[in-house]
């Protein structure tokens, strides 16, 4: 009777420790999926990113007030050029470490009726991130 006992309190231990580490390998997989599916997210981003109109990244990051004033379907028509930012060009720019860096300048024209009826607007020439407004004349 002892005997019987013993065998299958081996058995029940040994299933247990069996699933225990098929738990355990299951759980590496899903964590290598995710890194993997992450991975892949990131690279999506940064693929549609490149795709995407530098323009259209811009006046999507921009307040609705200044989305409204460009008018969404106008955006297409801004202009784009690489420029070197100097000090007279940043007034309205906080980040000052882009002084003296190559940055796109977008200029967008807007629905106003009076003149200027543009926007200028900078953004990093990488990331297409926004930088902060130009002066219009």
């Amino acid at each position: 009777m002892f005997v019987i006992k013993k065998t299958i309190l081996f058995m029940l231990s040994s299933c247990l420790l069996l699933g225990l580490f098929a738990c355990s390998n299951q759980n590496k997989e899903a964590n290598t999926n995710n890194d993997q599916n992450i991975v892949n997210i990131n690279e999506q981003i940064n693929e549609e990113k490149n795709e995407n109109d530098v323009r259209q990244v811009v006046w999507e990051q921009l307040s609705s007030e200044q989305q409204e004033w460009i008018d969404g379907s106008t955006w297409k028509n801004g202009k784009v050029t690489e420029i070197t930012l100097n000090e007279n060009m940043m007034t309205q720019v906080d980040d000052k470490s882009y002084k003296g860096k190559e940055v796109y300048l977008i200029d967008f024209p807007t629905t106003s009726k009076s003149f200027p009826n543009n926007m200028i607007v900078y953004a990093d020439v990488n990331t297409f991130d926004y930088i902060g407004n130009g002066l219009v004349d």
